[in-house]
């Protein structure tokens, strides 16, 4: 059982967490999103696991600055003559913790699994739309090892949670500098099957990640029933937040169901190193975003392929995403 002294720490880590979030709003012009994923009971009522990536926060504060090179960045082929182009720039913070299976149990645990590793980063992206493509560059650096102290944040979740301690921190990933880019394009299908009608549409989307955490490249389609939807470019993620999408959001209030399937060719995963990598990764997403007023709500499960050979099971993860416009 946890200490009352690192009860206290917990509770300032989660004010702290209050402050940075709810203490933007005095600053902010145009959105703040927050996003959880998580692979307990608590996301995932039907599929408790607590292993490999277990955990993911992520803060981004949305903007539309008056850069000199934003107006340029519109000037772009996808854009029809005279067709309008809008830009955004988002700032974000985010941290990762991933584990082996049975992190509280070593006994239990396969000697060829993934280690305890953390991920701390921050970042910008850059996205230009118009009403049916969207484009979305990104760049962020962090460190990977105890710096980014998932160990704490971990800790205290479980305290909180009155879940087991993780059992093998001290064997973590050692500190190292972490740094990548990325490119996603969604582009809302037209014609035929696909065409979008009130209450429906598909969009695809590819990209790829270049960097020292991860390279792959990847591809996806997402289809949406709901109403009011808008010209939006379907729901945000972790991995590829909202931007545009949630700055376009009208007040009226609009909601939808989505499912989305996706895979990525890998070619190379930090936190996989030393395992039998699989090249091909597959994952498939159901969830629901509902808007009233300025305030989004979305809710999703993710179901993952197997990542290495040696894995002991498929993965998922629960999300939950929050996004204030002001």
């Amino acid at each position: 059982m946890a200490s009352k002294g690192f009860d206290k720490k917990c509770k300032w880590v989660f004010i702290f967490i209050y402050l940075l979030v709810f203490g933007a709003y005095g600053f902010a012009k145009d959105a703040i999103s927050v996003y959880v994923e998580n692979d307990s009971r608590m996301l995932k009522p039907f599929h408790k696991t607590d292993r490999h990536y277990t955990h993911g926060t992520k803060l981004v504060y949305l903007t539309r600055p008056d850069w000199e090179w934003l107006g340029d960045f519109t000037n772009w082929r996808a854009a029809e003559p005279g067709e309008d182009v809008e830009t955004a720039v988002g700032y974000f913070l985010g941290q990762n913790i991933y584990t082996p299976d049975h992190p509280d149990n070593p006994p239990k645990r396969n000697p060829e699994d993934m280690v305890f590793a953390g991920w701390l980063y921050t970042g910008i992206f850059a996205q230009r739309a118009t009403n049916h493509i969207l484009e979305h560059f990104e760049f962020n650096v962090g460190v990977i090892g105890p710096s980014s102290k998932a160990e704490q944040v971990q800790s205290c979740i479980h305290s909180i949670l009155n879940s087991n301690e993780s059992i093998g921190w001290d064997d973590q990933l050692a500190d190292e500098l972490a740094v990548d880019v990325s490119y996603m394009r969604k582009q809302r299908l037209l014609g035929g099957w696909f065409e979008p009608t009130e209450k429906t549409d598909v969009i695809a989307e590819y990209g790829f990640t270049a960097g020292s955490v991860h390279r792959h490249v990847q591809a996806g389609v997402t289809f949406r029933y709901g109403f009011n939807l808008g010209n939006t470019f379907g729901p945000g993620r972790l991995s590829l937040p909202a931007g545009i999408s949630a700055l376009r959001a009208s007040d009226a209030k609009s909601g939808y169901l989505f499912a989305r399937a996706g895979a990525k060719a890998v070619e190379y995963n930090r936190f996989l190193t030393g395992l039998d990598t699989e090249p091909l990764v597959g994952e498939f997403q159901v969830g629901a975003v509902y808007q009233c007023n300025k305030l989004e709500l979305g809710y999703s499960q993710t179901f993952f392929t197997r990542e290495f050979g040696e894995q002991s099971g498929k993965d998922s993860i629960g999300a939950i995403t929050i996004t204030y416009r002001f």
